[in-house]
């Protein structure tokens, strides 16, 4: 596949945090993962945080917290954005309900709100293969109304 087809590729959500990730030799839940990626993230940002005044001026924090232009102008941040690689990650992922693990790419985006303090993970997942194509027949189908119909005749 080339450069350009592996950065359009279209990714989805990770929501199930029940779903099941395969990252190397490491598994997680997506709720687990989503925890410890936003714990480590945080880690990093505070992780110089320390009592003495020196110590935190060192910090990751410490520096991100506003940008000085100069004397007269500082800017107070609002938030941080990490993402992993364009490309995406390799990795596989079970579903709930799914009969088997699916291979494909994982895209991670992290947002640090220095407002609220809040830390957002998002997990996003492309299939190198798609399981079954999707028919936009397949919600008529689903549908009560298709039911009835198709059970009377």
């Amino acid at each position: 596949m080339n450069e350009k087809n592996e950065i359009n590729r279209s990714y989805e959500i990770l929501d199930g945090d029940d779903d099941v990730l395969l990252l190397g030799k490491a598994t997680f839940t997506v709720g687990r993962f989503k925890e410890l990626v936003a714990r480590k993230f945080d880690y990093i940002l505070f992780s110089i945080e320390a009592a003495d005044k020196e110590s935190r001026k060192k910090s990751i924090y410490y520096w991100m917290q506003s940008l000085s232009i100069n004397e007269e102008t500082t800017i107070q941040v609002g938030e941080i954005n990490w993402s992993s690689p364009p490309e995406g990650i390799d990795g596989q992922i079970l579903k709930i309900g799914a009969k088997g693990w699916q291979k494909g790419k994982l895209k991670i985006e992290i947002n640090k709100n220095f407002q609220s303090g809040e830390t957002q993970t998002s997990i996003k997942f492309c299939p190198d293969e798609p399981l079954e194509p999707k028919s936009p027949l397949d919600d008529i189908r689903q549908s009560e109304e298709y039911k009835k119909l198709s059970n009377n005749n």
